[in-house]
This record gives C-alpha cells, structure tokens and sequence, in this order.
C-alpha cells in the first residue's frame, strides 16, 4: 500500500476555458499530467444541448462542432458568470438552471480525465477568481457535487499561479499576478514570508479575451463589408457566420503573439460569399490598444491600494492567455522591465498551483480578529488573528442580569466591521425567567470561509434563534513547513 500510485487534481475553472491539471505520485515521486485537448490546450467552458433530445456536448467538441451543431443545439457559453443571475432556460422538455449546466463543464472534465487515464476525478482543488462572494462559492460547489465531484477546497487564482511558480520566485516578498484570461483580469498583489501567502490588495475588471475577440471580429466584418460595398452589418449576419468569423479573429490573435501578419480565410462568408484578409500587427495593436491601456490602469489602481509601491514588487506574473498579448508585453516592459516574470504553461499556471495545493495541502489562518462588544466596549474573542480557521469552531454561553427583553449581539474586530450595520444581531428573550436563562454563542468558519453565528436562547425554541455571516473574512494561506511538490 506504500508504494500504490495515487492521484490528485487541481482544477481552474474558468470563464471561457478551463484547466485540469493532475499529479500521480508514489511516495516523493511526482508526474505532473495536464489534461488538455489534443493540441494541450485547456478544453472551452461551453455546453451545448440538443433542442430535441437534450443530449449534452461540452469542451472542445462542443466548440469545435459549434457550426454543425448550431441549429440543433443551445449553446451556453461563460456559465460561470451567470451562476449569480438566476438565469434558466427550457431546452428539450427541461428546465436548465446555470448551476446544472455547470454541472455538466465539470461533467466533461471529469471524463477528459477518465478517457486519458482511466481515472476518476472524484475531488479536487479549484482556483477561483479574486473576490468571488461566498454565495457564487457555494453556486460553484454545488455545480461540482451535483457532476459528483467533492471540491476539497478554493484557492484564489492569483494565489494559484504564485504556487505554480514556487520554485522560481520563492525567495521573492512581494508579488504581484497579472492574471488576463477569457474572461476576466484579476490582479493581486502577494506578499510572501515562509510560506506564508498574504493577499494585500485584489481587483480586476471583466474585459478580457473574449471582449478583445469580438471587438477584432466586428472590425474585421468591416473591412470585409468596405471591400465589398455591402451594408451588412456584423449583428446582422447569421450565428453560423458570427461563430465563424469569431473563431478565426481569436487565432489571428494567438497568431499576433509572434508574427507580424495573420490571414483569415472562410469559403462561405453569408452574403459576402468567399473572403480572405491579411492584418498587420500595427492595426491589430491599434485595435486593441484601449483594451491593453484599461488592463494597465487596473493593474497600477491595484498597486496603488496594496501601499506596496512599484518599486518594491519584486515580481510580475503573467499568467492567462491573454497576458501573452504582445501590445501588452511591450508596453509592460517598457514600464517595469525584468520585473515580469513568464511561467512556460502559461494557459495551465492556475490549473497547476491548484493541482501543487490538492498534493501538498497548507492551510488558511484568520488574518483578522472577531468578537463581541462587551457592555464597556472591550471585545470577548471569538476568532483571533493568525488561528488556524480550518474546521474551527467555538461555543459560548452568556448569562442575563437584567430585566431586558432582549439581547443584542455587536461583532467587532477589524474597521469594516465597526462600520457595517450588519453587525448588530438581537435576540428576543423571555424577561420573566432571566436569570436561569442563557444566550448561547456558537461560531464555525464553513468550508467557503465565511464566519457564521447562531445565537439561541436556552429557553426558547429554534424558530427565535439568530444567525449573522460575515462574508468577507481575511485570511491567508499558510504552505506546510517543508515536503512535497514544493521542495
């Protein structure tokens, strides 16, 4: 049993791709596998369902067949973000929520995992975007358990990619994560001591890959209808052509990362009948320039929060197929020159940290302090700063000692919390047994790290019981002193 392989999974689930990236290991031996598509690429968040028989297709032959199957099938791309809109549809006698359809992403990357493999992915660790709220959190786990899949833990993304890259930039304080992808930016700024990974400040935007695609697409459709002297616009053409014409602006892109000129070609354009054009890298940077400038912005706002300053970051990481734009590149470098740091996997550089993290597990520890108010405003601590928040719990009993007919709870400990409304919890109780009553406190940090308290009386039923979350906990993550794939 000592020696019996063993596997475990990381996953980035993202917005327009994503990544599963696994380790097999057998003692201190470790085989990092990334389960991609037959180019190694990560496989597109996109599910497509049959009109008439609801048979699913996802991944990557749900896009590559997305022209044969668009009049057949529903697609529905980007599910992630529409977990939080309450967004269903009926499709083949059924009705669809988004939580099911991301059921069936996770679906497919469970079987790319088996037909690779032979193997199960049953748990594993998933890379979430920076400030994704904890009732997404729960949308997105309830997705994986409903594809039978247990998600072991989150990590944030930015998180993640500094893990993949341990090894390099281990020695490094503070770094920030320039993570540009299909669908969002996220940028956070790290700083690292031991092991200890703190995130000081996180923001993003979402417009990214997908946004800069169809941008390129529409311009494109322009030069084509000039050409042709037709007034058609690219709305107006049908969804085969729009797919069409999206895909090929997207490997004209990937193709711009290189070389000067990249080549469109489709036989049957609509209306325009065969077409075929040549960009150049100037107009492509020229097109895409207020997308590069907006992403930079953000990046500095950033910086500017963390109180960190430029000059201080000892490391850039650009992780995200979008990073690798080269309008980007030039203008990053130009601005802060070695201190940007490229991972060889690129597009696999959350997948991966995620994976590094499910292999050899740290923990997370509370960043801040929780407690009550006391009557001469001392706070009675709940969670103390730097505790281990892993399956953390306690429980409190408090005694009346006067006639109110009700108790009021004030939760403190930290600035946003002294500000927030929310903090106030009142529980009615009865007066005329008050001093053989207690108000019992119970506090858990669930699995999404969100703080919840359940505050009941011993003489009332649970129907009068209160309950206070605060969602937005600080913590950080705290890597094992030494072992596994990060020695």
């Amino acid at each position: 049993m000592a020696n019996q392989l063993k596997y475990r999974f990381g996953i980035d689930f993202g917005t327009t791709n994503s990544a599963t990236v696994g380790y097999a290991f057998m003692g201190n031996s470790f085989e990092k596998i990334l389960y991609g598509d037959d180019e190694q690429r990560p496989v597109p968040s996109v599910v497509a369902i049959n009109k008439e028989t609801g048979e699913v297709y996802t991944g990557r032959t749900a896009w590559e067949r997305r022209q044969e199957l668009s009049q057949e099938c529903e697609f529905i791309t980007s599910v992630k973000s529409l977990l939080d809109q309450e967004w269903s549809k009926i499709i083949a006698g059924k009705k669809w929520t988004a939580v099911e359809v991301a059921a069936e992403v996770f679906k497919g990357l469970q079987q790319n995992v088996y037909d690779r493999t032979g193997i199960v992915m049953d748990e594993a660790v998933v890379a979430i975007p920076v400030g994704l709220k904890a009732p997404k959190r729960r949308l997105v786990r309830k997705a994986a358990a409903l594809a039978g899949l247990k998600i072991s833990s989150f990590v944030s993304e930015p998180t993640a990619a500094f893990f993949a890259n341990y090894r390099d930039i281990r020695n490094d304080n503070t770094v920030a994560v320039f993570d540009w992808g299909g669908g969002t930016l996220d940028v956070s700024v790290l700083q690292h001591y031991e092991g200890k990974i703190l995130e000081l400040a996180t923001g993003g935007q979402p417009e990214a890959g997908d946004v800069i695609d169809l941008k390129l697409a529409e311009k494109i459709h322009a030069k084509i209808a000039r050409k042709k002297k037709l007034n058609i616009s690219f709305e107006d053409m049908s969804p085969i052509n729009r797919d069409m014409m999206l895909v090929r602006a997207e490997r004209a892109k990937r193709a711009m990362y290189d070389d000067d000129t990249a080549t469109i070609s489709i036989n049957n354009y609509g209306e325009f009948g065969a077409v075929r054009e040549t960009l150049d890298y100037d107009w492509f940077s020229e097109i895409i320039d207020s997308n590069v400038n907006k992403a930079i912005e953000c990046f500095d706002k950033v910086v500017a929060e963390s109180n960190v300053g430029i000059k201080n970051i000892d490391r850039i990481i650009m992780v995200g197929g979008s990073s690798n734009l080269r309008p980007l590149i030039e203008k990053l470098y130009a601005r802060y020159g070695e201190k940007l740091y490229f991972p060889e996997e690129t597009m696999w550089n959350v997948g991966l940290g995620a994976a590094m993290l499910a292999t050899t597990p740290g923990a997370y520890y509370s960043n801040q302090k929780i407690g009550v108010r006391l009557s001469d405003n001392t706070l009675f601590p709940l969670l103390r700063e730097n505790e281990e928040i892993t399956k953390w719990s306690v429980k409190h009993h408090f005694g009346i000692v006067d006639t109110s007919k009700e108790a009021r709870f004030v939760f403190g400990g930290s600035a946003d919390l002294d500000d927030d409304d929310s903090k106030y919890v009142t529980l009615p109780v009865p007066a005329y047994v008050f001093l053989q009553e207690q108000i019992i406190l119970e506090a858990n940090v669930d699995e999404d790290l969100v703080f919840n308290v359940i505050a009941s009386s011993s003489m009332r039923t649970s129907e009068y019981n209160r309950i206070w979350k605060y969602e937005r906990l600080k913590c950080y993550y705290q890597l094992p002193k030494e072992g596994g794939v990060f020695d």
